[in-house]
């Protein structure tokens, strides 16, 4: 049985959002030689290349990084702050988590401090809620009353309808956002919970559990994937050839088992690799071609940009396969700061 490594290119080690909704933002991170700037969808610069790397859009403000160092930029090509940051998350709830002379906060999209920066690590907010850890601790930081709750696990994850994936001793459970454990740590793998189901590993059996019941329930499948958008990735157990397509909560197979390896669901669409030796693409729901298999590396969509490689060079593209990158020449008309 083949490993199913989600082929995904991340530039920077932190958890995108569980849930992030697509949003028609007016603009585009687009690569222009080896810096990194704005465009609108019709490749118009709106603000210069100039960074060392760009990220999309969220919540009005885009996490940029330049010499090494994290900010963000609003669309009028401005820096949010004169501070910049050792590391640094998209904004989340009107927050983003920020590293500062070696210490983990939260700042609001004015640059000030929400959150006192004296946590050795922290995650996005989901739900008002964030983990984080201080003194060596995990626990449950509660944004609104600036209260830190440790608890006893090794790390805690983003919150996903009231519940929080947890690990410990190598197993994963759930806590609530109280603290309190509402799924035991039994799991050698778990997902996250969306729309009601999160994708599952008990020993050597692949299922779901239920939001409601908080049972598992094991399914004829291997290498079950992510719960998104009302569909996992998996491998038949009865087909040794190793092949993946897609089910639903209850089992029943919705996309052929016709793919070398898949990927999660995120705003219609799903990488998916045809063969060992062929390039990745994208399928929509129905199992159609959506966008070309060309690509060496890809990421899932958030906020309508996919992170993708081709020919060495990474750069975003949009839900419809328009390329945001060019090696030398780019239209500079119009305004662009």
């Amino acid at each position: 049985m083949k490993p199913l490594i989600l082929c995904i290119y991340l530039l920077f080690p932190y958890p995108p959002a569980l849930h992030a909704q697509r949003a028609d933002t007016p603009l585009m991170p687009y690569r222009f030689g080896q810096l990194w700037g704005y465009t609108d969808k019709a490749k118009k610069v709106i603000i210069r290349p100039r960074f060392d790397f760009a990220w999309p859009f969220r919540e009005g403000l885009a996490m940029v990084i330049s010499g090494g160092r994290y900010n963000y930029v609003g669309t009028a090509g401005k820096l949010m702050s004169p501070t910049s940051y050792q590391a640094a998350g998209e904004f989340s709830e009107g927050l983003a988590p920020v590293k500062l002379k070696g210490a983990w906060g939260y700042i609001d999209k004015t640059g000030r401090t929400v959150i006192p920066f004296e946590y050795e690590s922290a995650i996005q907010v989901s739900e008002g809620l964030a983990g984080a850890k201080k003194d060596g601790h995990w626990g449950v930081l509660d944004i609104t009353a600036n209260r830190f709750t440790p608890t006893k696990y090794d790390e805690i994850f983003q919150f996903s309808q009231g519940l929080a994936r947890v690990k410990t001793g190598g197993l994963y459970g759930y806590i609530d956002k109280t603290g309190v454990e509402a799924i035991p740590p039994v799991y050698e793998e778990a997902f996250s919970f969306q729309d009601g189901f999160a994708s599952a590993r008990l020993r050597v059996q692949y299922g779901f559990i239920s939001l409601e019941t908080k049972s598992f329930k094991a399914k004829e499948f291997f290498n079950v994937g992510p719960y998104t958008e009302g569909l996992a990735h998996a491998e038949k157990q009865a087909d040794t050839s190793g092949r993946c397509g897609y089910i639903d909560a209850e089992g029943v197979e919705k996309i052929p088992f016709s793919y070398f390896m898949c990927a999660a669901f995120s705003e219609g669409l799903a990488p998916v690799l045809k063969s060992q030796t062929g390039k990745w693409g994208f399928i929509d729901r129905t199992g159609k071609d959506a966008i070309a298999f060309k690509y060496d590396q890809i990421s899932g969509f958030k906020d309508g940009a996919a992170k993708a490689v081709f020919e060495g060079k990474t750069f975003y593209i949009d839900t419809k396969g328009a390329e945001y990158f060019q090696n030398n020449r780019v239209d500079m008309r119009g305004n662009h700061p």
